[in-house]
C-alpha cells in the first residue's frame, strides 16, 4: 500500500516539488531518507538529485572513520554536490590532519565560511587568530578581517557558544599525534591597550558566558577584548 501510495505521489507532482521534498527531509535525518529511497523506483531516482545531497544532514555521521565504509561514498558525493557541511570536514580534516594538504583544507573551510557555513566561519577565525602552523605561516590582514567579520556575524545571530562548542567537539577528538606539525599559540591580544578602560565583560557579570543573550553587545565596550576573550576560551577548553 505504501509504495502504491508513492507511486501515486510520484505521478501527481513535479519534479521539482519532489526533489525539494526530498531534501528537506535529507536535511533533518539520514534515516528518514533511506527509507524514502526504498518507497520505489520512482522515489529512489528523486532522491538521487545532487539538490538533495547538498542538503543532507550529517551530524550523525562520524567525522573520523578508521576503515573504508559505505559512508565514503555518500559523503563524497555530499561534497561534489556543495554541501557545506561536508566541505567543512573536508577542510578540517585536511588542515588538522595532512601536512601536505593543510593549505587546501583551510581554503575549503574559508569557502565554505564564505557561503554562510556557521561552524566554518568559528572554525575559520580560531585558526587565524590562533593558529601557527610548523612554517610559521602568519595570517595578513585580508584574513584578520575576513575572520573578525565572521565573528560579528555569528555574534549578531547569537551563535558563538554554540559554535565554539560544536567545532571545539570536533577538534578535541582529533587525533593529535598525528598532527604533531601543527604548534598551537596564543598570538598576541587584539586590543593593545593596557588596561583596557572599555573592556568587554559578560552581561552577567562574571568571567563566562552561560547563555548567548549573556554576551553584551555594547558598541561602547571593546570588540577586540571580546575576541582576545573567545580565543581564550576555545584555547583552554578545547585544545590538548
Amino acid at each position: 500500500m505504501r509504495k502504491e501510495s508513492s507511486k501515486c505521489i510520484t505521478y501527481c507532482l513535479p519534479r521539482e516539488i519532489l526533489v525539494d521534498i526530498a531534501s528537506k527531509v535529507a536535511s533533518q535525518s539520514l534515516a528518514d531518507l533511506y527509507h524514502l529511497k526504498l518507497a520505489s523506483k520512482e522515489m529512489m531516482n528523486i532522491t538521487d538529485d545532487d539538490y538533495v545531497y547538498k542538503h543532507a544532514y550529517l551530524d550523525r555521521v562520524p567525522f573520523l572513520r578508521i576503515t573504508k565504509i559505505p559512508q565514503d561514498s555518500f559523503l563524497r558525493r555530499c561534497r561534489s554536490s556543495g554541501n557545506l557541511e561536508s566541505l567543512y570536514r573536508q577542510g578540517m580534516e585536511y588542515y588538522f590532519l595532512n601536512n601536505e594538504l593543510c593549505d587546501e583544507g583551510l581554503g575549503m573551510v574559508r569557502m565554505a565560511a564564505q557561503k554562510g557555513h556557521k561552524r566554518s566561519m568559528y572554525a575559520f577565525a580560531m585558526i587565524v587568530l590562533m593558529c601557527i602552523d610548523a612554517r610559521r605561516r602568519f595570517f595578513g590582514l585580508e584574513e584578520l578581517e575576513e575572520a573578525l567579520a565572521f565573528l560579528r556575524f555569528l555574534r549578531n545571530h547569537k551563535c558563538v557558544l554554540r559554535c565554539r562548542n560544536e567545532v571545539g567537539e570536533l577538534v578535541s577528538s582529533l587525533p593529535w599525534s598525528m598532527c604533531s606539525y601543527l604548534v598551537m599559540t596564543i598570538t598576541p591580544c587584539l586590543c593593545s591597550s593596557v588596561p583596557c578602560t572599555n573592556t568587554w565583560r559578560p552581561r552577567i557579570g562574571s568571567e563566562y558566558l552561560e547563555t548567548e543573550d549573556d554576551d553584551d553587545n555594547d558598541p561602547n565596550m571593546c570588540e577586540n577584548c571580546r575576541w582576545d576573550h573567545e580565543v581564550e576560551e576555545f584555547y583552554e577548553n578545547f585544545i590538548p
